[in-house]
């Protein structure tokens, strides 16, 4: 066979052809005696025709370009930017009576192809063989950029990347971080250095083929001031030396102060001890000096009034303090204690069950009996004994526990007597009878009222907070039915406690839901457990939460509790959420 321009194609059936051929002419020229005419002349050279391919497809990359070149006898492919080259079947066609080596249909190796042969019927071949290359990308894609600094994502549209920054947030030193989709692309701008937003920044994007550009904005809006309440709690002395003198104290708060928290949540009800020298607890207890009632006895320094100190320079520092009524209804933790000062003065307000025993929650809870009149007029006038000793006091607030009692509550004969002449029938020995437990719960729901009035009746300022659990639990294992409690205008501030923050989000929107129902007013201030026990919430933890809360738009949050402000991660965190200050609602 003849190769197009006159070369042989190496294979085996040619190369032998081409040897017998050799071998004819010499004894041809040898033997020959006189001249010989060829009846069938040799086509000139441009009469000759060699087969060829006529077209090719590869099925497995329809957007490929394929080039054929008779001329040079090739196959040029190139496969779209991006792609990976790989095994393949190859379609093609040949010119009228060729045949080829591999066949169409045949599977080729993108990336080590081998020649394909093709010979005719009068016996000339062509060898074509296979180029594949990639093209290089034109495409220009910015997925995201990202600022560390404030845990913020830009929001992309068109060629805008637009940050959206908290109040009081510094745009002019951002550590930004870009998401290009094609490696290959690069930029303008030196990434690796801090960049000032105060003013939009232009990047020019090149693509992989050096060719193709695209400007992109980048810019820093700085949201308005917000309306948030930013609470901390404090718990008793026991669990925190952050108060327990003037020093400590002053140094906490410049600590909320610097991180722009606003609201301190103060615990001022406490294994039967307030946070006051109180002669209403003595007068209803067996402790015998008005002192003895206080939490903070052991407190030094300042003015010595440990609550006083801690109002005066917090108002000095623009932090309002609310009375967190933190034990509310309940007795104590473990066990009934016959002997506490309360409890000994007062020995038939420990509250019964069904059974005749005493009324807990869970087996360690255990609780007055909460719809005892003379149980709720005690919680009231401690609060209202507070509110009258300090009027610069900003808030109230009752919690998980207050109002609350144990589902499996309200056998005590006082309150069986109550129940009777209402409803003329006697409480059911089932506690989850639906007549038994609505009374029980109208009890707790006019406490509700009741303690909002008698607190704006000493101070018509003073904001009446709750923190209850999540609801319909707390309905139906605390009797909290927060939803009426909004509905009846009695919450200035609801904080409800989300202390599970793999289910956060979710908790956060039925919540949600069920407060849209009662009340359009923004009074949501979700709890989150910033420190349990020895565990504090992780950083990622953290961002996540106040993002859903940003989201959803809360009031704010309150963290739970103080201690866990001391973390580093924690400061990290607040001085990239809490830019500037907020407007406190409250």
């Amino acid at each position: 066979m003849i190769c197009r321009g006159g070369d042989l194609c190496p294979s085996p059936a040619f190369i032998y052809m081409r040897k017998f051929c050799s071998l004819y002419i010499l004894l041809f020229f040898a033997f020959a005696c006189e001249p010989h005419v060829d009846p069938t002349p040799t086509p000139e050279p441009d009469e000759v025709v060699y087969p060829e391919i006529l077209s090719f497809s590869l099925p497995s990359y329809p957007d490929a370009v394929i080039e054929i070149d008779t001329q040079e006898d090739s196959v040029y492919i190139t496969l779209p930017a991006g792609s990976v080259a790989g095994e393949t079947v190859m379609e093609f066609t040949l010119s009228e009576g060729a045949t080829a080596s591999p066949e169409s249909g045949s599977t080729l190796d993108l990336t080590a192809p081998k020649p394909i042969y093709l010979s005719s019927e009068d016996g000339y071949a062509s060898r074509y063989d296979i180029s594949v290359s990639i093209a290089l990308s034109s495409t220009i894609t910015l997925e995201g950029v990202n600022c560390a600094d404030f845990y913020a994502e830009a929001e992309i549209e068109g060629y805008n990347a637009v940050f959206t920054l908290p109040y009081g947030a510094d745009p002019t030193q951002m550590n930004l971080e870009l998401q290009v989709k094609e490696s290959a692309v690069t930029w303008d701008v030196d990434f690796s250095q801090p960049q000032d937003l105060s003013s939009p920044l232009t990047v020019t994007f090149t693509a992989e083929d050096r060719l193709t550009t695209a400007e992109y904005t980048i810019s820093a809006e700085i949201s308005e001031q917000e309306t948030a309440v930013r609470g901390i709690f404090l718990p008793d002395p026991s669990h925190t030396t952050s108060f327990s003198n003037y020093a400590n104290l002053c140094a906490s708060l410049s600590l909320m102060e610097s991180l722009n928290f606003n609201t301190l949540f103060v615990c001022c009800w406490n294994k039967s001890k307030v946070a006051w020298d109180s002669e209403f607890l003595m007068e209803n207890s067996t402790y015998e000096s008005a002192e003895a009632c206080n939490m903070y006895s052991g407190y030094t320094g300042g003015s010595g009034d440990a609550l006083a100190d801690m109002i005066e320079v917090a108002h000095s520092k623009d932090i309002k303090v609310v009375l967190w009524f933190e034990y509310g209804f309940m007795h104590a933790t473990g066990a009934v204690n016959l002997e506490d000062p309360v409890l000994a003065k007062n020995p038939d307000w420990i509250g019964i069950n069904s059974s005749g025993d005493y009324a807990n929650y869970n087996g360690n809870d255990y609780y007055y009996n909460s719809f005892d009149p003379e149980v709720q007029e005690f919680i009231i006038g401690l609060m209202e004994e507070a509110l009258t000793k300090y009027p610069d006091i900003d808030g109230v607030q009752g919690d998980d526990r207050l109002p609350a009692s144990p589902a499996n509550s309200g056998y005590n004969e006082k309150t069986a007597a109550a129940y009777k002449a209402d409803t003329g029938s006697e409480p059911h020995s089932n506690y989850s009878n639906q007549p038994w437990v609505q009374w029980r719960l109208d009890n707790l729901n006019e406490f509700v009222k009741t303690f909002r009035a008698r607190a704006i009746a000493v101070n018509p300022e003073v904001a009446v907070c709750f923190a209850p659990n999540q609801y319909p639990w707390c309905k139906e294992n605390l009797m909290q039915d927060w939803p009426s409690w909004v509905e009846g205008g009695s919450v200035d501030l609801l904080t409800v406690q989300f202390y599970t923050p793999s289910y956060y989000d979710y908790s956060l929107r039925v919540a949600l839901n069920y407060l849209k129902e009662k009340t359009s007013e923004s009074i949501m201030n979700p709890a989150m457990i910033l420190k349990n026990g020895e565990r504090i919430l992780s950083e990622d933890e953290m961002v996540e939460e106040l993002k859903w809360n940003r989201q959803y738009g809360t009031c704010g949050e309150s963290q739970f509790w103080f201690d866990g402000l001391k973390e580093e991660h924690v400061v990290k965190v607040f001085k990239a959420f809490y830019c500037g200050k907020a407007i406190n609602p409250l």
